[in-house]
C-alpha cells in the first residue's frame, strides 16, 4: 500500500487537479476539488489519505482488490491510456511424487483478458476515480471505500480504532505492547492480521514475521515472554519496512542467486510442500487453525 501510494504522491502532490471524475461525492466537495492543489498524501495501516487544498480529504481503503494506475496525460487523452487487464484465476491441483493430491502444491495459471480491448478508461465499469493534473492522471479501480470529507480521517474512528502503524518513523511500540496484552488469549497468527493490534501487517507478512521469529503461529499470545514479545516487535517493524524497500521482498538475495520468481523471494509465503530455506523440511499450509491460510515449518517453528 505504501509502495502504491507513494506512485501516486510522485505524480500529483503538489500539482493542482485540473479535472475530475468521481462517484459517491456530493457535489459541492467536487466544486472544491476541481482547482485545487494536492498538498499531501500518507498511509496509515491499509489507508490512503489524501489532502487537497480546498479543504477536502479523501480516504481510501481498496480491500484486496482495488488498484491505483497512474497515467501520462498525454497518454490518457489520446486514448492511448489502457485500464488493467481483467484477470481469471485457474488453480490446478498438481499430484506429488507420492501420486497423492497436494493442494498445498497448487500451481496459479493466469489468464488476461479484456472484454473490450479498445474499451477507455471513463467507460470501464471497474472505474471509480479520476484525477487529472497537467502532467500525469491518477485513476483508482474497483476501490471499495471511497471517503470525501471535509474533516481530517485521522479524527474518524475508523483509522482512529487502528493500533500503531508500524512503516512509520516512529513505531509506537509501546502503545502496541499493551494491545498485545490486552488480547492476550488470541493466536499469534490472528493477532498479527488484527489492525486494531498494529495496523499494515497483511497476511503474508504474518507468515514471514512469525517464521524469523521461530515461533509456532498457533501460540496464544500470553504464552510469549517478555523477550520474545519485543522481538517480535522489533520484527515486525524490520520486515515490514524490508518489504516495503525491496517490492515486498521478504528474504534477502543470497551471493550467487539470480532467480527471483517467487519461491525465492520468501521465506514461507506460498511456498507450501517446498524444503524450508534454513532446515530442509517441507513448508505447511494450514487453513483451519486459524482465521487465513499461514504458512510455517514444523522444524524451525516447533509448538
Amino acid at each position: 500500500m505504501k509502495r502504491t501510494a507513494d506512485k501516486i504522491a510522485e505524480s500529483i502532490v503538489g500539482k493542482s487537479i485540473v479535472d475530475f471524475r468521481g462517484k459517491a461525492i456530493e457535489n459541492h466537495l467536487k466544486e472544491k476539488i476541481i482547482g485545487s492543489k494536492v498538498l499531501s498524501l500518507d498511509t496509515y495501516g491499509k489507508n490512503i489519505i489524501i489532502h487537497f487544498s480546498g479543504n477536502v480529504y479523501l480516504r481510501n481503503h481498496m480491500m484486496m482488490w482495488g488498484k491505483w494506475r497512474i497515467y501520462k496525460r498525454a497518454e490518457y487523452d489520446s486514448g492511448k491510456a489502457k485500464p488493467p487487464p481483467r484477470i481469471i484465476w485457474k488453480r490446478k491441483l498438481q499430484k506429488s511424487k507420492l501420486g497423492s493430491v497436494d493442494g498445498t502444491l497448487a500451481k496459479k495459471e493466469f489468464k488476461n483478458f479484456d472484454l473490450k480491448t479498445t474499451r477507455s478508461i471513463q467507460d470501464d465499469s471497474r472505474t471509480r476515480l479520476i484525477l487529472v493534473t497537467d502532467t500525469h492522471v491518477a485513476v483508482q479501480f474497483n476501490g471499495p471505500i471511497l471517503q470525501f470529507t471535509e474533516d481530517n480521517p485521522l479524527l474518524h474512528d475508523s483509522i482512529k480504532r487502528l493500533g500503531p502503524d508500524a512503516l512509520k518513523s516512529k513505531f509506537n511500540i509501546s502503545k502496541a505492547k499493551e494491545r498485545f496484552k490486552e488480547r492476550g488469549n488470541m493466536k499469534l497468527a490472528d493477532i498479527l492480521l488484527d489492525q486494531t493490534f498494529v495496523a499494515g501487517i497483511g497476511n503474508k507478512y504474518k507468515s514471514e514475521i512469525l517464521f524469523l521469529q521461530k515461533l509456532w503461529p498457533f501460540k496464544s499470545a500470553n504464552g510469549l515472554s517478555l523477550i520474545k514479545q519485543q522481538r517480535l516487535f522489533e520484527s515486525i517493524q524490520g520486515v515490514l519496512k524490508a518489504g516495503y524497500l525491496n517490492a515486498g521482498r521478504t528474504r534477502p538475495r543470497r551471493e550467487g542467486e539470480t532467480s527471483n520468481k517467487w519461491d525465492f523471494r520468501h521465506w514461507v509465503f506460498r511456498r507450501a510442500g517446498r524444503p524450508c530455506w534454513v532446515c530442509g523440511t517441507k513448508i505447511v499450509m494450514d487453513r483451519q487453525s486459524s482465521s487465513r491460510v499461514t504458512f510455517w515449518c514444523s522444524r524451525c517453528q516447533k509448538p
